[in-house]
């Protein structure tokens, strides 16, 4: 098992993440996703780490940087997904701890993720990695 950061994405990278983004019921164009992939890799302020056993992706992880007037600065994880049949084998735990090194790097000391309300496992997950529930919110949008 390899944990790196992506600094390109190729067309094979592309797709493996659009397929682990399809198991927690996100639909990508495959040609959108990639150039979103390609604008996050070029800000300073983001990063993306994959996880790779023999050389295919089978888990990824999206933070940044949040900058917000009521609140001191914080990383928050924006996704994570371990693909089904790897998951149990500390993949989540690792790419956690990458996002950890990344914020100690930009000198932040607080880590932030929001988690849909039915992914119950998911939560468990992330109350054993030591983090703490800090509140429930529902998500408003609109589109324009």
């Amino acid at each position: 098992m390899e944990i790196s950061k992506l600094t390109s994405v190729t067309e094979s990278e592309a797709k493996q993440i659009c397929e682990l983004s399809l198991q927690l019921g996100y639909n990508n164009d495959l040609d959108r996703l990639k150039q979103r992939l390609s604008d996050i890799i070029g800000l300073n302020d983001h990063a993306i780490f994959v996880a790779k056993i023999d050389g295919e992706i089978v888990g990824w992880l999206h933070c940044l940087v949040c900058l917000r007037v009521e609140s001191p600065i914080f990383v928050e994880v924006t996704g994570l997904v371990v693909h089904e049949n790897n998951r149990g084998k500390q993949l989540g735990r690792h790419l956690i701890e990458a996002s950890k090194q990344w914020s100690i790097s930009k000198q932040i000391d607080q880590i932030k993720l929001r988690c849909n309300v039915t992914r119950k496992q998911s939560h468990q997950f992330y109350l054993s990695l030591g983090f703490s529930l800090s509140k429930e919110q529902k998500v408003f949008e609109i589109a324009i």
